[in-house]
């Protein structure tokens, strides 16, 4: 009789262990899903993920240029992060991250007067040239946002020549077949950006 008894007792303990590290577990499955539930809401994505400083500028810009305003949000958020101050290690500057020399030929061809490299560092007078810039390969490149953006990342030349080499044309889309893998995953990124901040604020820009 006892060893029944010790034998229930000890099951009836493991039953219990069991259930508390079920109820543990089930908290712990609340918690986490209504974390989620906080982090992937709007209004947190906006405020630590996507957010969109300078938004009118942008706005202004892009349409003078008749370009998508949430497409070069998505390129300063990659490029720059908003930081006005940022300079990559090769040299690019800014929100958009305008190489000088690309600047100076986007002012002479802007016909920015007095026009100098710090102005790079200015938020209103680099996204009104970036958006320029933007403007100017969507044209170079027949509205084809991939090949773009590959321009914008790898430049104009190199864009030409993958084009040459790979058989692109206009309608090219697959951004896997992409060759440089930095290029490639900021294309593919950019794009993605472009989506989210196109479902976030389509409703709140005016």
């Amino acid at each position: 009789m006892k060893s029944k008894r010790k034998a229930r007792s000890r099951r009836t303990k493991t039953h219990g262990r069991l259930y508390r590290w079920l109820l543990l577990l089930g908290v712990l499955l609340v918690i986490a899903f209504g974390g989620w539930k906080v982090w992937s809401s709007d209004t947190v994505q906006m405020r630590f993920v996507y957010m969109w400083d300078h938004q009118q500028d942008i706005v202004t810009y892009s349409k003078k240029n008749n370009v998508d305003p949430f497409l070069v949000a998505a390129i300063i958020k990659n490029e720059s992060n908003f930081k006005h101050d940022a300079v990559s290690k090769v040299g690019a500057v800014g929100l958009m991250q305008i190489m000088p020399e690309t600047g100076r030929w986007i002012a002479e061809q802007m016909g920015l007067e007095n026009y100098q490299d710090s102005d790079l560092y200015q938020t209103r007078k680099n996204i009104r040239m970036g958006c320029w810039y933007v403007g100017e390969l969507e044209h170079e490149f027949q509205h084809n946002l991939v090949l773009l953006m590959v321009a914008y990342n790898a430049g104009r030349g190199q864009t030409h020549e993958w084009m040459q080499e790979n058989g692109w044309d206009y309608n090219f889309n697959d951004i896997k077949s992409i060759p440089y893998p930095d290029t490639r995953e900021y294309v593919a990124k950019v794009m993605q950006d472009r989506d989210k901040y196109y479902l976030l604020y389509k409703d709140k820009i005016k």
